[in-house]
């Protein structure tokens, strides 16, 4: 279900009745509904993830070699997806607030951010991904902001918008409005609370990516005050960053219930230097304390882990093992599709392999001299209540949707195990996060409509999003490689082509990020 109070069934009916799920339990019987047969599948509340940056949607896989941090001719995040497709701009290392590259106007029309967003959400469908949040970065301009709003919700998915920040042109003519201010409701954060979140009850609801310092320049309220006085959700990237948790705790405006702030990635936070293995303190001895992960803790606040993508792309250790030392179940998140799948399977078995190796490698003293006791293993089903439970506590909409209860709405998908990869089915956790991939996800439902039936989108011509999402993509390209207001876009290390445009075949991103180590010669 995954409801401790209900527990699971082996065989079991569903009754949704509306948009909400009535009755879970063997041998319903109901005269007058209409009945789908899952003989042979496994039905469960849909996966919920917690971070995403949607909008780049049009940059899938663009850097899919690349890291974090680098700036151009380096083509990395900040350089290739920050700075050129976003922002239309790269800074000139040789003087403050200068630039080598400008196109005057950031790439990305309205239009290009609508067909991104929507494309995501839909996508996610397809997964069993029933609940998201997307945190993108795009809110150049109030006609930005709604569009992304307006793909959100023609998508028919559950969502978070977690408000965040954009590129600020209005020194080049265009209106620049985050984030808003307090008992402001004409721009900004207060504007979109009044217009597209009304009500709580509708499948989008409010996020707000402000963080715990001064809501802007000189405001004397923190971005938290600002994004709770419209009834906001917190989330907050803190990658590497400890003492801004401690420093939010220390200013009283924030408050000591933090129930409501989510903090994505959470990485490095060791107060001493030393690796993320071991099982608390009796692991490393009188270093192993965590002050923000203590916070987190004693304070209620929810963690969001982009294993897959900090992994790959050196924000550092998926902090799986914090988190579980300190008593909290993380959600999980994809993060960037630029670099990495947003499909939750491989998001939960990311993180069940993960920390049951390096947890494992602790078991040989080859790998463990100093005989660092061995932490618990995490197991299927704990990482299955990651990608629902902890997905529905992050978002605040834990009272309405990640487990199968008489009482909340009725988001379910029903995943194929009868499959020639999957059956006979001997376990069904292990089944979910072990075996199963996108394909086996039959039918999804949200608030009680079907959205994906037999393996198709309702209602949708793909072909046509498909074509859509191209297009777009054609068109911010064309905007990159048109006349820029300053300079022209230099050659990257790897994308050679001229005008620019990401590199097809080769490495997007191989030359320049590791300049200390030898490449490496390999034989079959």
């Amino acid at each position: 279900t995954p409801d401790a109070k209900m527990g699971d069934f082996e065989r079991a009916d569903v009754l949704m009745d509306g948009t909400g799920t009535a009755e879970v339990r063997p041998g319903i019987s109901a005269a007058d509904a209409e009945v789908i047969d899952c003989a042979g599948t496994i039905v469960m509340p849909g996966f919920i993830t917690t971070h995403h940056h949607q909008y780049e949607a049009l940059q899938r896989s663009i850097i899919a070699d690349g890291l974090l941090f680098g700036t151009w001719p380096q083509e990395t995040y900040t350089s290739v997806v920050q700075s050129i497709w976003t922002a239309g701009r790269i800074a000139d290392p040789r003087s403050t607030g200068g630039f080598v590259w400008d196109l005057g106007r950031v790439p990305y029309d309205p239009e290009d951010c609508y067909i991104a967003e929507l494309v995501a959400c839909l996508s996610g469908i397809t997964q069993g991904i029933t609940t998201g949040t997307d945190t993108s970065q795009a809110n150049h301009t109030p006609e930005h902001t709604d569009a992304m709003i307006k793909g959100l919700k023609d998508s028919g998915r559950r969502m978070v918008f977690a408000y965040s920040g954009g590129t600020d042109r209005s020194a080049d003519g265009f209106p620049f409005e985050f984030p808003g201010a307090m008992n402001d409701t004409t721009k900004g954060i207060g504007r979109i609370a009044k217009t597209q979140f009304a009500s709580r009850d509708q499948l989008v609801t409010l996020g707000f990516a402000g963080g715990s310092g001064p809501a802007f320049a000189g405001a004397p309220y923190t971005g938290w005050q600002l994004g709770r006085s419209f009834g906001a959700s917190l989330h907050n990237h803190v990658v590497g960053n400890p003492m801004g948790i401690v420093a939010a705790a220390a200013d009283a405006r924030n408050g000591t219930d933090w129930s409501d702030v989510t903090f994505i990635h959470a990485t490095r936070w060791q107060d001493t230097s030393r690796a993320q293995i071991g099982s608390g303190d009796s692991g490393y001895p009188g270093t192993s304390r965590s002050k923000a992960w203590e916070i987190c803790r004693d304070r209620g606040a929810h963690v969001s882990i982009a294993n897959l993508i900090e992994m790959q792309m050196q924000h550092g250790m998926p902090p799986f093992q914090e988190a579980l030392n300190h008593g909290i179940l993380p959600s999980l998140s994809p993060d960037v599709e630029t670099n990495m799948t947003a499909d939750p399977f491989s998001l939960m078995r990311g993180a069940f392999c993960l920390q049951r190796a390096l947890a494992n490698d602790l078991a040989f003293p080859e790998s463990n001299p100093g005989r660092l006791p061995m932490p618990q293993l995490v197991t299927s089903r704990q990482v299955i209540e990651m990608a629902t439970i902890a997905g529905a506590a992050s978002n605040r909409v834990l009272d309405k949707v990640g487990t199968l209860t008489p009482g909340k709405e009725a988001d379910m998908i029903v995943l194929e195990a009868r499959h020639i990869d999957t059956w006979p089915m001997n376990n069904v956790p292990g089944t979910i996060v072990t075996m199963m991939n996108p394909s086996h996800v039959r039918d999804v439902l949200i608030a009680g409509r079907v959205v994906y039936w037999r393996r198709q989108l309702v209602g949708w011509d793909l072909d046509r999003l498909l074509r859509q999402v191209e297009e777009a993509r054609d068109r911010v390209l064309a905007r990159i490689n048109g006349r820029a207001k300053v300079g022209t876009l230099p050659k990257g290390d790897n994308s050679f082509s001229n005008p620019y445009r990401p590199n097809m075949m080769g490495s997007c991103c191989f030359k320049g990020q590791n300049a200390g180590a030898p490449e490496y010669v390999l034989r079959p």
